[in-house]
């Protein structure tokens, strides 16, 4: 039989080295402007979660017979409401001790000193580790020069007011006409994707929900007992310390162990056990309310490995700072829900 005769050989298409240059250029160009306005997106992404979060009590409101506008409005009059009485109760006390701590800051410093050099005394091995600067020293005028610029902060504080004016704004739209933003998602979608899309989403919403639950509970205790414990121990700026202390279950695991740093260096100042006391006091309450009070509030909403919460908290606060480290447990809620609906559900390729 003869052989067939050879088929004739296609030449793959050139791409023009100018369309190369002009993808990789406008890759980059994109890249650069994603990363300009990072902030933006995660204060978008952040305000969408609170937003999720608030839809609790809006379905609760709504269940009880208001309309959505209505239980929307309700849900908002009570959680600004909330936010203007705990600043009105606690903002005052709280700058007084802030600025307490500042004019107390070169005293608090030369009592730390004197209390590492008595407990050096004994270990003269270990002196000339720490450098010590006598009566304060350059130490005490160094720290002092780390408040020199606070004047220059007035513009820093106008434009934080609008960032939270723009903030609280979006919220409210999200808050009170969340369907133009879900049909506009569903309709991103591709028709076949769209069932496994909003899933993923209810899932992530109530990973955020059982979030949000239980860091403001957490939160709230972790407070109280901290206010009370530095209290009885003396120690100054208890209510900023508890203040710190609230809003550290937010970045969990991590940021209940930050918090505690502060207040421990203050007591050093005092004795040395008073500091031990107290380090251990954190660690305490950061493992029992973190690893025991804080799932049993989220229940089976937020099924997050500790590992996969670290992860994205220090990835998160590396890239984007403080408000990466507040919104990296939804995002990793977020990207744990879509990974199950995308990738661990697909069907087996044949």
């Amino acid at each position: 039989m003869a052989d067939p005769p050879p088929q004739p050989v296609r030449p793959r298409p050139i791409i023009p080295v100018t369309g190369l240059v002009l993808a990789a250029g406008t890759a980059v160009v994109a890249l650069w402007f994603l990363y300009q306005i990072s902030g933006a997106i995660l204060l978008l992404f952040f305000a969408a979660v609170v937003g999720i979060a608030l839809s609790a009590p809006v379905q609760w409101f709504k269940r009880r017979g208001l309309s959505h506008r209505m239980a929307g409005t309700v849900t908002l009059l009570l959680f600004f409401g909330t936010i203007l009485l705990l600043g009105w109760l606690v903002i005052p006390r709280l700058i007084a001790q802030i600025v307490s701590l500042v004019n107390g800051l070169p005293r608090f410093i030369v009592q730390i000193e004197n209390q590492v050099a008595e407990l050096l005394s004994n270990y003269p091995d270990l002196q000339h580790f720490v450098r010590l600067g006598g009566a304060g020293g350059d130490f005490a005028a160094t720290a002092v020069n780390l408040f020199a610029g606070v004047g220059a902060a007035s513009l820093s504080l106008l434009g934080f007011i609008a960032l939270m004016l723009i903030f609280f704004s979006t919220i409210a739209y999200i808050v009170l006409d969340p369907k133009p933003i879900v049909q506009g998602y569903i309709g991103s979608l591709p028709y076949e994707h769209r069932a496994a899309g909003v899933r993923a989403y209810r899932r992530a919403a109530r990973s955020v929900i059982g979030w949000a639950r239980a860091s403001l509970v957490v939160g709230a205790l972790q407070a109280i007992a901290v206010f009370v414990f530095l209290t009885l121990m003396e120690v100054p700026g208890a209510l900023v310390w508890a203040a710190l202390a609230f809003f550290a279950d937010f970045i969990p695991r991590i940021g209940g162990y930050v918090m505690a740093f502060p207040p421990v260096v203050l007591a050093l100042g005092q004795s040395p056990m008073t500091a031990v006391w107290i380090a251990v006091f954190y660690a305490v309450s950061n493992e029992i309310l973190g690893s025991v009070v804080a799932p049993k509030i989220r229940g089976a909403t937020m099924q997050l490995h500790p590992v996969l919460i670290i992860f994205f908290t220090l990835a998160f606060a590396l890239a984007f700072g403080l408000l990466g480290a507040i919104v990296a447990v939804p995002a990793a809620a977020f990207a744990s829900a879509y990974y199950s609906e995308f990738y661990m559900k697909r069907p087996p390729a044949r």
